[in-house]
């Protein structure tokens, strides 16, 4: 049962890369809006009370959002939903205010069920859905590619998605084979230096020779410019992130108790315990590749 559903989960998630436009946005936020229920399941073990609704609703709008670009008949700017997604992310924390202001339960919403209404569509609908972005990315100054498998974001994704890949598999193995100091006992007791370290060099390798193939090889819009250069350090900050989101869904699921963020995957855990580094990785992916290695401010 566990590999079945993990080839169905992989399978699923290379297809709607591949496919990108409509596809990947609705898939990715489908599988988030899971999650938020796993977000809001962890906070209510530790006895808050956020409100699943907004956690739910804001999700789904945060993707409605950044899918919108991808339909033709609006004939949307390629910008158009990062330059909203501030306006939305204010409505959110607004709504989410007023909504447990007059929430009719005894005792009233307190400040732990507010802020965890917030966290909950921030790190599960918010972090995530700059994946979408990063599919989405195109060179400045090209004409938009219609051929997704052809498309520079296809190329930021794999990358993005080979060094989380790199860092988790080479993290494990050069931790139990050289691994001798705990990273950090108090939040995940089998995690040490040398594993991540390992991860961490793995990262940059794997980020140099992705990004050289994709230039040379794979993409003929040469999606990195040639810009090896920035190879290695893309890696190690994507590698960073992964790592940091890791260790952060560890956390929380420590604090509230809970060995697995839920059980929608038989096998294999919730969808945090699935995809709790790529919600680190993906902005800083984006960020990284937009600001740094194609200079668009």
């Amino acid at each position: 049962m566990r590999v079945l559903f993990g080839w169905i989960l992989f399978l699923t998630a290379i297809g709607s890369i591949m496919i990108g436009g409509l596809v990947f946005p609705l898939v990715l936020g489908y599988a988030c809006m899971l999650g938020g229920n796993e977000f809001v399941a962890m906070a209510r073990a530790k006895g808050y009370k956020p409100s699943a609704n907004i956690v739910r609703g804001m999700i789904i709008a945060f993707f409605i959002l950044t899918a919108l670009p991808n339909i033709p008949e609006l004939d949307l700017p390629a910008d158009f939903a990062l330059s909203h997604l501030s306006i939305l992310f204010t409505v959110g924390i607004c709504i989410s205010f007023v909504r447990l202001l007059l929430r009719s339960e005894k005792p009233p919403a307190t400040i732990a069920d507010i802020a965890s209404t917030i966290m909950g569509f921030i790190y599960v609908g918010w972090m995530p859905c700059h994946l979408v972005l990063l599919r989405d990315l195109g060179l400045p100054g090209m004409e938009a590619i219609t051929n997704p498998l052809q498309q520079p974001g296809l190329a930021y994704l794999w990358v993005c998605f080979f060094i989380i890949f790199g860092t988790d598999v080479f993290a494990y193995y050069a931790g139990k084979n050289f691994g001798k100091h705990l990273l950090y006992p108090e939040v995940s007791p089998k995690k040490t230096v040398e594993g991540a370290l390992g991860g961490l060099l793995s990262s940059i390798i794997i980020a140099t020779i992705v990004v050289y193939l994709a230039d040379n090889y794979v993409f003929s819009c040469h999606p990195f410019q040639f810009k090896l250069i920035h190879a290695p350090l893309l890696g190690l900050v994507v590698s960073i992130a992964a790592q940091l989101g890791d260790l952060c869904e560890s956390l929380m699921k420590r604090d509230a108790g809970m060995k697995d963020s839920g059980d929608s995957i038989p096998g294999h855990g919730g969808f945090l315990d699935r995809g709790d580094s790529l919600l680190f990785a993906g902005p800083i992916a984006y960020y990284w590749i937009k600001l740094v290695v194609l200079g668009i401010l």
